[in-house]
């Protein structure tokens, strides 16, 4: 009898896990992965520290190569694109991207990992070159030579979220000048403005030209080569641009066979990775996720998330299944010395989707303050003024940001009350905390209102 035969489409973060993880539970499948880069299984997050050189090796970014997966009975065929799906015939359409040929092959179950890419605007010069959008290998590659080749004075960077601000930061320690265009006010839609604005005192004290609140008009060049970047009707010179303006769900494969798409035309999916269409299944930045204080699916795309679908998608493939219960929207950035996080509901978010919200700012360090080197830290925390529910946590600061931002979103999962998290047990010593820990303070300011 023959093997079950699984393809998977993509073979980054999601697509890689599920394969390798299936193989692992059961080794009698037959797995293949296709995907069109040169590269695969590699950190996508690591890319704008390739590019500024704190990481020397491109590499290092690579957790498996296609060698390594063979070793292990997986089959991954690089730059091959899946152009089209016969879902009925359990059949898919290949073309070889080093030979521009096309074949045809057969599968029992089919993955859908084929990721996003960047929302790119629609305005003149975005084919100029110098313009560089920063989802792959290949566009950090790409960035990195052009900045090897041609030694830009003068960037711009448009878009202030995470890719724009670690973008920034790459490339002043290059010694570029950085001019960041984004369209809101503020930077970092994850946070409130109250907590934004000490993210743009820092960028402009490290240099950043700073143009918020105003719109991409388009890009101006000379020989094919961008020279400028029109936005609120100012001209930036530019001789290197980075379009960092989020990014939408690769889903039209999913969409041609018939699975229901969700928010923003993502893939609908459940917990363990299940589309709506029979032996079709995804996992990664194509795909909602469940929110587990919304209960329901929306799109956040992180590299966190996908790995954990593809690993629960490819237990499920094996006969294994261990739902992923979803995310409550952690995630952690630093520009310069400067350390972000967020986890859960923001003011400005919980408000939209209708809640009746309290919250409170503190103003710390981030240990004892009698022990050398104490930093400043600010904690603002989100709550429910219904029941007093934990919504959501932003911190900046110094040091120990990421760690205290997980401990939040721990509370989130567990859905403690503002009361419940002030008592909780945080270690303490001076050179880590004060005897009251940043989080407990800023739990036990909201609870007295």
């Amino acid at each position: 009898m023959a093997s079950e035969r699984v393809i998977v489409i993509g073979a980054v973060a999601a697509g890689t896990s599920a394969a390798a993880k299936a193989k692992r539970t059961n080794p009698d499948l037959d797995i293949c992965v296709y995907g069109r880069e040169a590269h695969v299984s590699y950190s996508a997050c690591g890319l704008p520290y390739l590019i500024s050189g704190a990481v020397a090796d491109y590499q290092a970014l690579i957790a498996r190569t296609p060698a390594q997966f063979a070793r292990d009975g997986v089959t991954v065929k690089t730059e091959h694109e899946v152009t089209d799906l016969d879902v009925a015939a359990g059949r898919v359409t290949v073309r070889n991207l080093a030979t521009n040929t096309t074949f045809h092959d057969h599968f029992d179950r089919l993955v859908l990992a084929t990721g996003a890419r960047v929302n790119c605007p629609p305005v003149r010069g975005i084919e100029l070159q110098g313009v560089f959008r920063l989802r792959s290998m290949h566009d950090g590659l790409a960035i990195q030579a052009y900045i090897n080749e041609q030694q830009p004075k003068h960037a711009v960077v448009v878009g202030a979220g995470y890719i724009g601000l670690e973008m920034a930061e790459a490339l002043l320690d290059l010694g570029i000048s950085v001019t960041l265009i984004n369209r809101s006010k503020t930077v970092l839609s994850s946070l409130d403005d109250d907590m934004s604005n000490q993210i743009i005192e820092r960028l402009e004290a490290a240099g950043v030209h700073l143009a918020l609140g105003a719109a991409l008009e388009g890009l101006e060049g000379k020989a094919d080569t961008v020279t400028h970047v029109v936005a609120g009707k100012v001209d930036y010179p530019a001789e290197l641009v980075i379009i960092a303006t989020g990014v939408q769900p690769n889903s039209e494969l999913a969409a041609s066979c018939g699975a229901e798409l969700g928010e923003a035309g993502a893939i609908k999916i459940d917990q363990v990775g299940r589309t709506t269409v029979d032996r079709v299944f995804a996992a990664g930045d194509c795909c909602t996720v469940d929110h587990r204080i919304l209960n329901k699916p929306v799109y956040m795309p992180l590299g966190t998330t996908a790995n954990k679908q593809g690993r629960t998608l490819g237990a499920f493939l094996a006969g294994h299944e261990r739902p992923f219960r979803g995310v409550v929207g952690t995630s952690v950035t630093k520009f310069a010395d400067l350390h972000i996080a967020a986890t859960g509901l923001s003011v400005e978010q919980a408000l939209h989707h209708g809640y009746h919200v309290r919250s409170k700012i503190i103003h710390s360090t981030d240990h004892a303050g009698y022990y050398p080197n104490a930093r400043p830290i600010t904690v603002k925390l989100v709550a429910n003024a219904a029941d007093g529910t934990l919504l959501g946590g932003q911190i900046i600061g110094y040091d120990d940001v990421a760690k205290r931002v997980d401990v939040v979103a721990v509370a989130l999962a567990g859905r403690m009350t503002v009361d419940e998290f002030a008592w909780q047990d945080l270690s303490y010593a001076p050179p880590f905390s004060s005897v009251w820990d940043p989080l407990l303070v800023a739990a036990q300011a909201l609870a007295k209102g």
